[in-house]
């Protein structure tokens, strides 16, 4: 009895580390629940592939439908585009979503491409540079008043300083014994 439960026991750890655990040697981190790569580029990089194979027979209407799953402008989560393969939606954050603009935009000037394709990349990269701009002009106001703030701690605490050097340097007419 006590062979079968220790049985049981190793095969069940051993079961437990197999379930639902891939280890990619790209470094990329796959959990199943959600179809994250962690990998800086790599999701745009499919992003790029995925959008460039889908406007060589869709329209950006049509493509832009079956693609785009959910834009909630965030910047932890922009948007979500639908794998071709999985069909799982990937979520992309400010950076990936800018990457990805960046490489459509450069994918759209491919003479290789058809003109309907190239309409329908550009038309992509025009979106998300819609979705990312005013995420990127809230950061740069944000960054501006960040420095704003230093700059005017930074000169009160100058002046604190100069007025205890001051008060310092000029006795209060106090005789002292």
């Amino acid at each position: 009895m006590l062979g079968v439960g220790l049985l049981i026991l190793l095969t069940g750890c051993h079961a437990k580390g197999k379930i639902g655990e891939s280890k990619p040697s790209d470094g990329t981190v796959n959990d199943t629940r959600f179809n994250t790569t962690r990998a800086p580029g790599k999701l745009a990089a499919i992003g790029k592939d995925t959008i460039t194979s889908e406007c060589e027979h869709e329209s950006y209407a049509n493509a832009s439908k079956g693609l785009i799953v959910e834009e909630t402008g965030l910047h932890e989560d922009v948007f979500s585009l639908r794998d071709r393969a999985s069909l799982t939606p990937n979520a992309y954050n400010l950076d990936e979503a800018l990457r990805l603009g960046g490489l459509l935009r450069v994918e759209g000037q491919d003479a290789g491409h058809s003109a309907e394709q190239i309409d329908c990349i550009a038309e992509f990269a025009k979106h998300l540079g819609e979705l990312t701009n005013s995420l990127v002009q809230a950061d740069k106001v944000q960054k501006e008043m960040d420095i704003s703030a230093f700059n005017d701690s930074s000169k009160q605490a100058e002046d604190q300083l100069e007025k205890k050097q001051h008060e310092i340097e000029q006795p209060t007419g106090r005789i002292q014994r």
